[in-house]
């Protein structure tokens, strides 16, 4: 039999036996494959223990790992030991609170993780964790404040490739490495370029800063595709300087300034694709000094067809 722990709420057992290793023991619970913590109670019972709990299972070489609290007592519970856990293969983990990375990740079997939490931790511990994690196939974090208010970023890997998708109420984009680049970075324990890489954004929201510090980051790719809302008002985007790209795809309204104000912030531009969301034209470019060349393609927008299942 697969020993499997499955508790709605600590709370109970952690009262009647004191002591977390004596209810293990009783029950000769010296390995665990499989966790799980489920508290939906309006008091913040479970969150006091929830620390024992991690410590003690990430020991007994805990495969499968789901917490979720509805209420916590801390805003930032500690969960080093399931990043340091090498027997762990997918872990899920929900609450109103942050958590804690610790400096060292090693997660060899690692292959989900999913987060809903308050805040998401920084990028370089995603990195972390990715060149940390061989197996990793998925990671999936959200903090959510009000409906309209999130932040969501998923990342998926296999044998080809990497993406990142970043979603929030601004702004989606998207990040493509291929898998060479991979390998080379597991190996050399580099970090993730921008350049190396190709870039999707969608703007949602007309808050120029916000979508400014974004292309600001991502200046020096050499792909970029950009798309934005119908009521977006491009003539408000502050473009920086694009030294590196040479191929630019645009997603925009007929006649639209930005046709040509984005092509002139890209000195090594090469090829410009420009998506005519009026019409559903698509034209191709070859540049060459700043200068179109000729036309390699002029064709309409294949529409979406969504296949039945």
């Amino acid at each position: 039999m697969v020993p499997s722990l499955h508790i709605g709420c600590a709370k109970p057992i952690m009262e009647h036996y004191k002591s977390l290793k004596v209810f293990l023991a009783l029950r000769r619970m010296h390995n665990i494959t499989s966790f799980r913590l489920t508290c939906d109670s309006d008091h913040e019972c479970c969150s006091h223990y929830v620390e024992q709990w991690i410590f003690e299972v990430a020991i007994r070489k805990v495969e499968r790992v789901n917490i979720s609290l509805c209420r916590s007592h801390i805003s930032e519970i500690n969960v080093d030991a399931l990043f340091t856990c090498t027997t762990i293969v997918n872990m899920k983990i929900k609450g109103p609170f942050e958590i804690t990375i610790p400096s060292s990740v090693y997660l060899p079997n690692l292959k989900t993780l999913r987060l809903k939490i308050r805040e998401c931790f920084a990028i370089k511990n995603v990195r972390k964790i990715i060149f940390s994690s061989p197996s990793l196939e998925l990671i999936y974090m959200k903090n959510k404040w009000t409906n309209d208010y999130f932040v969501r970023l998923t990342i998926v890997r296999n044998y080809r490739c990497l993406r990142l998708y970043h979603e929030n109420w601004l702004y989606d984009f998207v990040v493509h490495y291929d898998y060479n680049f991979m390998s080379d970075s597991m190996r050399n324990c580099g970090s993730l370029k921008p350049e190396k890489a190709k870039v999707y954004v969608t703007v949602h929201k007309d808050m120029m800063h916000a979508v400014f510090d974004l292309l600001k980051r991502i200046r020096p790719v050499e792909f970029l595709s950009l798309k934005y809302s119908r009521d977006v008002n491009s003539s408000t985007f502050d473009l920086p300087l694009f030294n590196n790209l040479v191929e630019l795809q645009l997603f925009v309204k007929k006649d639209d300034p930005f046709i040509m104000e984005f092509p002139a912030k890209c000195p090594k531009l090469q090829v410009l694709e420009i998506n005519i969301l009026d019409d559903g034209q698509r034209c191709r470019y070859n540049i060459s000094e700043g200068v179109r060349v000729h036309d390699l393609s002029i064709v309409p927008i294949s529409p979406v067809i969504y296949m039945a299942k």
